[in-house]
Protein backbone atom coordinates (compact mmCIF):
# COMPACT_ATOMS: atom_id res chain seq x y z
CA UNK A 1 0.00 0.00 0.00
CA UNK A 2 1.21 3.60 -0.93
CA UNK A 3 1.99 5.86 1.99
CA UNK A 4 1.28 9.01 -0.22
CA UNK A 5 -1.52 9.63 -3.58
CA UNK A 6 -0.94 12.75 -5.09
CA UNK A 7 -3.90 13.73 -7.33
CA UNK A 8 -4.25 15.46 -10.49
CA UNK A 9 -7.13 18.16 -10.20
CA UNK A 10 -8.69 18.69 -13.91
CA UNK A 11 -10.49 15.74 -14.94
CA UNK A 12 -9.06 13.28 -12.31
CA UNK A 13 -11.17 14.67 -8.93
CA UNK A 14 -12.61 17.39 -10.46
CA UNK A 15 -15.18 17.82 -13.88
CA UNK A 16 -13.81 21.37 -14.66
CA UNK A 17 -13.95 21.13 -18.51
CA UNK A 18 -17.44 23.29 -19.05
CA UNK A 19 -15.84 26.03 -16.95
CA UNK A 20 -12.63 25.94 -18.64
CA UNK A 21 -14.32 26.03 -21.98
CA UNK A 22 -16.48 28.77 -20.80
CA UNK A 23 -13.50 30.45 -19.66
CA UNK A 24 -11.69 29.81 -22.63
CA UNK A 25 -14.73 31.39 -25.07
CA UNK A 26 -14.58 34.48 -22.79
CA UNK A 27 -10.97 35.09 -23.22
CA UNK A 28 -10.93 35.24 -27.10
CA UNK A 29 -14.20 36.51 -27.27
CA UNK A 30 -12.94 39.98 -25.75
CA UNK A 31 -9.42 39.51 -27.88
CA UNK A 32 -11.58 39.51 -31.23
CA UNK A 33 -11.41 35.63 -31.59
CA UNK A 34 -12.82 32.57 -32.54
CA UNK A 35 -15.02 32.07 -29.36
CA UNK A 36 -17.43 28.87 -29.89
CA UNK A 37 -15.03 25.93 -28.80
CA UNK A 38 -17.22 23.33 -27.33
CA UNK A 39 -16.08 20.91 -24.40
CA UNK A 40 -14.28 18.51 -26.84
CA UNK A 41 -12.07 20.66 -27.95
CA UNK A 42 -11.27 22.38 -24.71
CA UNK A 43 -10.63 18.68 -23.52
CA UNK A 44 -7.65 18.85 -26.25
CA UNK A 45 -6.36 22.20 -25.58
CA UNK A 46 -5.83 21.82 -21.56
CA UNK A 47 -3.57 19.50 -19.70
CA UNK A 48 -0.28 21.19 -20.24
CA UNK A 49 -1.19 24.51 -18.18
CA UNK A 50 -2.99 27.90 -19.22
CA UNK A 51 -0.51 29.39 -22.04
CA UNK A 52 -0.65 26.16 -24.08
CA UNK A 53 -4.33 25.64 -23.83
CA UNK A 54 -4.99 29.69 -25.21
CA UNK A 55 -1.93 28.72 -27.65
CA UNK A 56 -4.05 25.70 -29.04
CA UNK A 57 -6.94 27.57 -29.11
CA UNK A 58 -5.27 30.43 -31.51
CA UNK A 59 -3.93 27.48 -33.48
CA UNK A 60 -6.90 25.61 -34.04
CA UNK A 61 -8.43 29.37 -35.29
CA UNK A 62 -5.53 29.64 -37.43
CA UNK A 63 -6.10 26.70 -39.17
CA UNK A 64 -3.30 24.30 -37.79
CA UNK A 65 -4.23 20.35 -38.15
CA UNK A 66 -5.48 18.62 -34.71
CA UNK A 67 -1.96 17.07 -35.15
CA UNK A 68 0.03 20.29 -35.15
CA UNK A 69 -2.13 21.67 -31.99
CA UNK A 70 -1.51 18.54 -29.99
CA UNK A 71 2.25 19.22 -30.14
CA UNK A 72 2.14 22.46 -28.99
CA UNK A 73 3.87 22.77 -25.44
CA UNK A 74 4.81 18.94 -26.05
CA UNK A 75 7.38 19.33 -28.87
CA UNK A 76 6.74 22.21 -30.83
CA UNK A 77 5.92 26.36 -29.54
CA UNK A 78 3.06 28.69 -30.91
CA UNK A 79 4.49 30.12 -33.93
CA UNK A 80 1.71 32.74 -34.04
CA UNK A 81 1.39 36.49 -32.57
CA UNK A 82 3.35 36.73 -29.35
CA UNK A 83 1.48 39.92 -28.38
CA UNK A 84 -2.04 38.28 -29.05
CA UNK A 85 -1.60 35.50 -26.83
CA UNK A 86 -0.39 37.20 -24.05
CA UNK A 87 -3.58 39.51 -24.36
CA UNK A 88 -5.84 36.03 -24.13
CA UNK A 89 -3.43 34.13 -21.37
CA UNK A 90 -4.29 37.87 -19.25
CA UNK A 91 -8.04 37.90 -20.40
CA UNK A 92 -8.37 33.94 -18.97
CA UNK A 93 -6.14 34.55 -15.59
CA UNK A 94 -8.33 37.24 -14.93
CA UNK A 95 -11.81 35.92 -15.79
CA UNK A 96 -11.22 32.24 -14.44
CA UNK A 97 -10.43 32.57 -10.94
CA UNK A 98 -13.89 34.42 -10.14
CA UNK A 99 -15.70 32.28 -12.61
CA UNK A 100 -13.57 28.28 -11.84
CA UNK A 101 -16.98 27.10 -10.23
CA UNK A 102 -20.03 27.84 -11.83
CA UNK A 103 -20.28 24.50 -13.07
CA UNK A 104 -17.34 22.45 -11.74
CA UNK A 105 -18.22 19.88 -9.73
CA UNK A 106 -15.97 16.88 -7.93
CA UNK A 107 -16.67 13.73 -10.20
CA UNK A 108 -19.16 10.85 -8.26
CA UNK A 109 -17.60 9.08 -5.62
CA UNK A 110 -14.10 11.10 -5.56
CA UNK A 111 -14.45 12.45 -2.33
CA UNK A 112 -15.45 9.37 -0.72
CA UNK A 113 -12.63 7.27 -2.44
CA UNK A 114 -10.21 10.02 -0.88
CA UNK A 115 -11.12 10.07 2.71
CA UNK A 116 -11.59 5.75 2.55
CA UNK A 117 -7.78 6.31 1.68
CA UNK A 118 -7.19 9.01 4.16
CA UNK A 119 -8.67 6.57 6.55
CA UNK A 120 -5.88 4.32 5.73
CA UNK A 121 -3.25 6.51 6.99
CA UNK A 122 -2.30 7.31 2.88
CA UNK A 123 -1.79 10.75 2.82
CA UNK A 124 -3.12 13.41 0.31
CA UNK A 125 -1.78 16.11 -2.13
CA UNK A 126 -2.99 17.64 -5.59
CA UNK A 127 -0.30 19.02 -7.58
CA UNK A 128 -2.22 20.40 -11.20
CA UNK A 129 -1.34 22.66 -13.92
CA UNK A 130 -4.17 24.95 -13.06
CA UNK A 131 -3.76 28.52 -11.88
CA UNK A 132 -2.45 28.09 -8.41
CA UNK A 133 -4.79 31.29 -6.94
CA UNK A 134 -7.93 28.89 -8.81
CA UNK A 135 -6.60 25.45 -7.13
CA UNK A 136 -6.67 26.57 -4.04
CA UNK A 137 -10.36 28.24 -4.39
CA UNK A 138 -11.26 24.92 -5.62
CA UNK A 139 -9.67 22.90 -3.37
CA UNK A 140 -10.76 24.46 -0.48
CA UNK A 141 -14.74 24.70 -1.68
CA UNK A 142 -14.83 20.85 -2.76
CA UNK A 143 -12.17 19.30 -0.47
CA UNK A 144 -12.43 21.25 2.85
CA UNK A 145 -9.70 19.73 4.57
CA UNK A 146 -8.68 16.70 2.39
CA UNK A 147 -5.94 18.03 1.23
CA UNK A 148 -2.47 18.27 3.31
CA UNK A 149 -1.17 20.41 0.25
CA UNK A 150 -2.25 22.16 -2.82
CA UNK A 151 -0.34 23.10 -5.53
CA UNK A 152 -0.81 25.20 -8.94
CA UNK A 153 1.10 26.93 -11.45
CA UNK A 154 2.63 29.97 -10.16
CA UNK A 155 5.71 32.42 -10.72
CA UNK A 156 7.70 30.09 -8.49
CA UNK A 157 6.61 26.83 -9.56
CA UNK A 158 7.39 25.31 -13.09
CA UNK A 159 4.20 23.32 -14.44
CA UNK A 160 4.31 19.65 -15.24
CA UNK A 161 5.82 17.44 -16.47
CA UNK A 162 8.56 19.02 -14.48
CA UNK A 163 8.45 17.35 -11.32
CA UNK A 164 9.31 20.20 -8.45
CA UNK A 165 6.51 20.43 -7.15
CA UNK A 166 5.57 17.27 -6.86
CA UNK A 167 8.73 16.42 -4.91
CA UNK A 168 8.65 18.81 -3.11
CA UNK A 169 5.44 17.71 -1.77
CA UNK A 170 7.08 14.39 -1.10
CA UNK A 171 9.96 15.84 0.75
CA UNK A 172 7.49 17.98 3.04
CA UNK A 173 5.60 14.69 3.84
CA UNK A 174 8.93 12.78 4.59
CA UNK A 175 8.17 10.81 1.72
CA UNK A 176 10.20 8.36 -0.81
CA UNK A 177 9.08 8.17 -4.31
CA UNK A 178 8.81 4.77 -3.86
CA UNK A 179 6.21 5.05 -1.45
CA UNK A 180 3.77 7.32 -3.44
CA UNK A 181 1.96 7.24 -6.42
CA UNK A 182 1.02 9.97 -8.96
CA UNK A 183 -3.30 10.13 -10.63
CA UNK A 184 -3.71 11.92 -13.09
CA UNK A 185 -5.62 11.96 -16.50
CA UNK A 186 -3.59 13.19 -19.41
CA UNK A 187 -0.15 12.10 -21.00
CA UNK A 188 1.02 15.21 -19.23
CA UNK A 189 -0.17 13.00 -16.04
CA UNK A 190 2.37 10.06 -16.91
CA UNK A 191 5.53 12.13 -17.63
CA UNK A 192 5.24 13.54 -14.10
CA UNK A 193 5.33 10.69 -12.76
CA UNK A 194 7.52 9.59 -14.59
CA UNK A 195 10.13 12.39 -14.04
CA UNK A 196 9.41 12.62 -10.37
CA UNK A 197 10.16 8.75 -10.32
CA UNK A 198 6.47 8.09 -9.10
CA UNK A 199 4.30 4.49 -10.06
CA UNK A 200 1.01 6.46 -12.20
CA UNK A 201 -2.05 5.54 -12.34
CA UNK A 202 -4.11 6.53 -15.08
CA UNK A 203 -7.96 7.43 -15.17
CA UNK A 204 -10.15 7.47 -18.20
CA UNK A 205 -13.28 9.17 -17.19
CA UNK A 206 -11.47 12.74 -17.67
CA UNK A 207 -9.96 14.57 -20.40
CA UNK A 208 -8.17 11.71 -22.59
CA UNK A 209 -9.55 8.34 -22.95
CA UNK A 210 -8.49 4.85 -22.76
CA UNK A 211 -7.30 4.37 -26.11
CA UNK A 212 -5.45 7.74 -25.98
CA UNK A 213 -4.14 7.05 -22.56
CA UNK A 214 -2.91 3.25 -23.37
CA UNK A 215 -1.16 5.02 -26.66
CA UNK A 216 0.72 7.38 -24.31
CA UNK A 217 2.31 4.08 -22.67
CA UNK A 218 -0.21 3.95 -19.21
CA UNK A 219 1.27 1.78 -16.69
CA UNK A 220 -2.24 1.40 -15.34
CA UNK A 221 -5.63 2.78 -16.42
CA UNK A 222 -8.69 2.56 -13.96
CA UNK A 223 -12.60 3.32 -14.95
CA UNK A 224 -13.88 3.95 -11.88
CA UNK A 225 -13.35 4.61 -8.17
CA UNK A 226 -13.37 1.27 -6.81
CA UNK A 227 -10.67 0.26 -9.13
CA UNK A 228 -8.64 3.23 -8.16
CA UNK A 229 -8.86 2.89 -4.32
CA UNK A 230 -7.79 -1.17 -5.31
CA UNK A 231 -5.05 -0.13 -7.26
CA UNK A 232 -3.72 2.38 -4.59
CA UNK A 233 -4.51 0.16 -1.18
CA UNK A 234 -3.25 -3.51 -2.76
Amino acid sequence: MYKAAIFDMDGTILDTITDLKDSTNHALKVNGHRCDYNVRDAARFFGSGVKVAMARALATEAGYSDDEVDLIGVETSYEGDEAELVAVINSFEEWYPDHCDEKTKPFEGVIEAINYLRSKGIRTAVVSNKMHEAAVILADRYFPGIFEYVQGVDDKIRRKPNPDATLRILELMGIDQDEAVYIGDTEVDIKTAHNAGLKCISVDWGFRNRKFLESARANLICSDMEALVAAITK
